[in-house]
């Protein structure tokens, strides 16, 4: 049996995935958890003996981001070195290794023999460098219009340098460390872990594998898990835990659209700029659209939690129809999730996809295009998603699903590497002591 200290990360996340690889590892080894905090259900239900034999101790840390950076990130220095120098675990897990808990956490492991293993804890959009680009224009977009791109551009590549400057050298000089050299940084919108600290790491799908190969991860250290919730004993943990537990039952006709907090996008052909005004249009074109073919249906529209003007979004699209209805943006999307028959994300893609497609398979769920957007084709190819970039094929879709005559193609299954999170620690684990 190995000793794990196992890191989460927003409270998001350890819901919908880690709390998953969580479960299967505290049925054989050890653990003591590091959280970001999490929400009072998840609390309680890791304090279930039953459920979580191994489960030794959970110890709360903040991230040094917001107010008082310095004084956070010393704190959080303190925490994790205390966590690893009392603990002395084996094997060592973290969400990713390019943000700050999970380098000086990684860095402290390394000090202490540990083997390090990184687990994808949420869905992948793309390589790092589209993503990188979409940041940069994204920032200029929100600068004065009077500004050139050729001003804008090297304002928002200071302004990273400057974040990476932050965060990889004064705050850990700041607590006692040598800085964090390299470019691999979540300044720079990496996701692919394994390029810094973490010696192996674990991601969902090959399609996961191939991006972080193109990142510049090597083959030989990308193990592909799959999401806990394709493992059938912790399917069964999620739908006895979570599921039943404040369970909203699913109507037949009720339709959810995710709607995106990005303002402005880029398109994929010239990456020229897609207004806001545009955007805009373009959303509210698509709720008539889809309320025109469904109307003896109930349509939510879900802002996104960051969402500030909620309430004119409110306003306007409720005009639409009496079968539409903007919801709360802080209530958890999941609720909508399975009260809904269909699920439908607008450009930039939601990420609730993703955790949509892995809860309820059988759902029908739709990823929106239709300006051809820089990113916007992220679920293109992805099994038990259906991609649509033309309102053709929308009025098509939402007419036959309307009508019941839509089918949802079957979902293939694919080979995973382990079949547990305990498993893959059992083989990090031996290569430890070996």
């Amino acid at each position: 049996m190995a000793k794990v200290l196992f890191q989460s990360t927003n409270p998001r996340l350890l819901r919908s995935t880690l709390v998953g690889y969580l479960y299967e590892i505290a049925q054989e080894h050890q653990v003591v958890l590091l959280a970001d905090g999490m929400d009072d259900y998840t609390k309680s239900l890791l304090q279930d003996k039953g459920l979580f034999p191994g489960l030794a101790n959970i110890i709360f840390f903040e991230s040094p981001f917001g107010k008082n950076v310095v004084r956070k990130n010393s704190r959080l220095h303190a925490i994790l070195a205390k966590a690893v120098n009392g603990y002395k675990p084996d094997v060592v897990i973290v969400p990713s290794d390019l943000w700050p808990a999970e380098m000086y956490l990684l860095r402290l492991a390394k000090r202490a023999r540990a083997v390090t293993l990184a687990m994808q804890p949420g869905f992948k959009m793309a390589e790092q460098k589209r993503l990188l680009w979409w940041a940069y224009q994204n920032s200029c977009a929100r600068m004065p219009s009077f500004l050139p791109l050729s001003v804008k551009m090297p304002i928002a590549k200071t302004k990273k340098f400057l974040g990476y400057a932050l965060y990889h050298w004064i705050l850990p000089l700041a607590a006692g460390e040598m800085p964090f050299a390299g470019k691999a940084s979540f300044i720079f919108w990496d996701e692919s872990s394994g390029k810094r600290d973490a010696d192996f790491t674990a991601v969902f799908s090959k399609r996961d594998r191939e991006l972080c190969i193109k990142d510049g991860v090597l083959a030989e250290k990308i193990f592909v898990l799959g999401h806990p919730l394709e493992h059938t004993g912790t399917r069964k943990f999620f739908e006895k835990a979570y599921s039943a537990h404040g369970k909203t039952r699913e109507d037949s006709k009720t339709l959810t659209i995710m709607w995106p907090g990005e303002k402005v996008g880029f398109r994929e052909q010239d990456h020229s700029l897609i207004s806001e005004q545009d955007i805009w249009g373009r959303r509210v074109s698509t709720v008539k659209r889809i309320a025109a073919h469904l109307g003896d249906w109930k349509i939510f529209i879900k802002p996104h939690p960051t969402e500030k003007e909620a309430a004119q979004i409110k306003e306007s699209l409720e005009r639409i129809s009496p079968s539409v209805a903007v919801v709360n943006s802080l209530e958890p999307a999941e609720k909508y999730i399975e009260m809904s028959q269909c699920i439908v994300g607008i450009s930039l893609p939601s990420t609730t996809l993703f955790t949509a497609q892995k809860q309820y398979p059988g759902k029908i769920i739709l990823s929106l295009n239709l300006d051809n957007e820089f990113l916007g084709d992220s679920y293109k190819d992805f099994e038990g998603i259906e991609y649509i970039d033309t309102e053709e094929k929308l009025d098509e879709t939402v007419h036959a699903i309307g009508n019941e005559t839509y089918r949802k193609e079957g979902e293939g299954t694919e080979t995973f590497d382990f079949g547990s999170a305990a498993e893959l620690v059992n083989y990090v684990y031996a290569k430890r002591i070996s």
